[in-house]
This record gives structure tokens, sequence and C-alpha cells, in this order.
């Protein structure tokens, strides 16, 4: 007879992994809306006929885009670690008995 073969498989999070979990995905979510929102407000400014309200809400466009651009990986990598550190632990089971 062979080796017994084994299931391997993950525990549940615990509360913290779970907390982690959820605010990298809210984190995502956040950045998804916080550039778009940018663009919706800076969108009808650019069209304004006083040209120096036009080029603020220009540069405060690129401003806001150019941080959330650099947040938004920074962030990522960041929670992405975390949330890879607080998974569950790998266990190697029997599998069940054939009935």
């Amino acid at each position: 007879m062979g080796e017994p073969v084994l299931l391997e498989v993950r525990e549940r999070r615990g509360p913290f992994g779970r907390a982690v979990k959820w605010t990298f995905l809210g984190f995502q979510v956040a950045m998804c809306l916080l550039l778009l929102g940018t663009c919706a407000v800076v969108t009808p400014f650019l069209a304004n006929p006083d040209v120096e309200v036009a080029a603020g809400a220009g540069l405060f466009g690129v401003m806001a885009t150019g941080l959330l651009w650099l947040a938004w990986p920074l962030g990522t990598v960041l929670l992405g670690l975390l949330v890879l550190l607080t998974r569950g632990r790998k266990r190697l089971i029997a599998p069940p008995p054939p009935p």
C-alpha cells in the first residue's frame, strides 16, 4: 500500500485578518470612487469661460489625480502584504473515510 493521501486546507481568518481584508477591499473601492469623483468635480470647471478658473481647475485635477496615483499603489502593496500575512494557517488532514 502507498502513502495515505492528505488534503491541504486553510483555516479561517481570525477577526483581525477579516478586518484587514475588508479594509483592503474598502480601500480599493474608495480609490476608484475618489478618482472618478475628481474627474466629475473638475470637468464642469474646465469649460468655464474664465481662463484662470479653468486653469486652476486643471491644476487641481492634475494634483489630485497624481496624489491618488501615488497613494493607490502604495496602499495596495501595504494592505496586500497584511492580507497575505493574516491568512489562516495551512493544515494537512487525512481525507474522510469512504462510506
